[in-house]
């Protein structure tokens, strides 16, 4: 059995991954899964018990984004496709990922948005802390495979130009070029 091909679209909170995810979808020829973040942590109680203090909270949103990178190496492993919805604004989520998907074909795209439009965005959300996106500056750190910019492009145009940009990517891929890198 083949493991799943994998596409991480990282980019800072309210640069347009879960849309460009979604249009990207019925362009791919193979069934996709598409697999946010977000999603894994709406499945999460909001009601709790007891009170976090905020290293509490902390602790718990580690313990969610773990658990993602290992719910989309499970769904993976098994032949399935994957398309991640994820900021890798952290460094340890990058080092977790490196090891968690060492073996796995992934494929980095970044999509990129100009800080003014984020701001925009994030403000006519209403659902996420003011200056999120702004302060999410590691998410552009990293080289990719391929770089979209929502700024002005529609999610469908952003899709359209990963779809187009897969068949003629090479080995080695961004991920494996870090994993080298670290393993230096």
């Amino acid at each position: 059995m083949r493991t799943g091909r994998i596409i991480l679209l990282n980019g800072a909170s309210s640069s347009g991954k879960s849309s460009v995810g979604r249009e990207l979808l019925p362009l791919l020829e193979d069934p996709w899964f598409l697999v946010p973040v977000d999603g894994i942590s709406g499945m999460r109680s909001t009601v709790h018990t007891r009170e976090l203090d905020e290293a509490g909270i902390a602790e718990m949103l580690r313990r969610t984004r773990l658990g993602y990178h290992r719910a989309v190496e499970a769904l993976a492993s098994v032949g399935n496709d994957v398309i991640m919805d994820y900021p890798l604004s952290e460094s340890w989520r990058l080092d977790d990922l490196l090891e968690v998907l060492d073996g796995y074909d992934v494929t980095l795209v970044e999509v990129w948005c100009s800080p003014e439009e984020l701001e925009r965005r994030e403000t006519a959300r209403g659902d996420r802390p003011a200056g999120l996106a702004r302060s999410q500056t590691l998410v552009y750190t990293h080289p990719y495979d391929i770089r979209v910019d929502s700024t002005t492009a529609t999610p469908a145009a952003c899709a359209q130009e990963i779809a187009h940009a897969l068949p003629a990517l090479t080995a080695p891929k961004a991920f494996d070029r870090l994993r080298a890198g670290r393993a230096e």
